[in-house]
């Protein structure tokens, strides 16, 4: 929506625009004719994910152009891959979006199965109250960045079972360059984050654990 003020003020720049999400739920991109409008003011629109930069040309009568292109948001990179433990880590807000609530119920059934795995979350939700509780599973809230990338340093299986389209996906992205089996689900840019991903065919309990177990059991599939 800004990029249209800017132009109608006359103002001489050169706009590079930046879409981290869905350009048809964000205001001044949400119809064919508004994204044309901002293909013609713009000299570059960036993208985090292929799949975002498809959303933008929905409904357009061109899919591509000179001007736009994918520059994937990173991490730095490890030299090595870390000793694991037993752990599996769920990072992000604690809600349905998130798959949280599926999380939560799966990951209680692990616990009850493996005595020596242990569960650890980071994040919190104050719109949304779930209450899993363990004496093996562990809420850490909110952390810094550089102390959850530690925790993946350590976690043997990530999980990131979003229901929503994630117009990237950067926590699956962090925990797969830190040596974690990821187990993501295929919504949005997903798909597009992790190499060697594990994929969620449906997003429920029953497959959430059962890809858990899968990697627990399998010891060279995690590696």
């Amino acid at each position: 929506s800004y990029v249209s003020q800017i132009v109608k003020n006359g103002a001489k720049l050169k706009i590079v625009l930046i879409f981290h999400n869905n350009p048809i739920t964000l205001g001044g991109s949400k119809s064919p004719m508004e994204r044309k409008i901002l293909l013609d003011s713009c000299q570059k629109i960036i993208f985090v994910s292929n799949w975002v930069r498809e959303r933008f040309f929905d409904g357009m009568s061109i899919k591509s152009s000179p001007k736009c292109l994918v520059i994937y948001p990173s991490v730095q990179e490890i030299k090595s891959i870390p000793k694991k433990k037993n752990i599996i880590s769920f990072v992000g807000k604690l809600n349905k979006s998130k798959g949280f609530n599926i999380f939560g119920i799966s990951v209680l059934k692990v616990l009850k199965k493996y005595k020596n795995w242990r569960a650890i979350v980071i994040g919190d939700e104050p719109r949304e109250s779930y209450n899993f509780k363990h004496d093996r599973l562990d809420y850490k809230g909110w952390i810094s960045h550089d102390k959850a990338l530690e925790l993946y340093n350590k976690t043997s299986i990530s999980v990131v079972p979003s229901t929503w389209e994630e117009p990237f996906g950067r926590t699956s992205m962090e925990a797969a360059s830190r040596g974690c089996a990821t187990i993501i689900s295929k919504k949005g840019g997903l798909k597009e984050t992790v190499n060697h991903a594990i994929f969620l065919n449906e997003i429920n309990e029953k497959e959430v654990f059962n890809k858990m177990d899968l990697l627990i059991r399998k010891k060279d599939l995690r590696k």
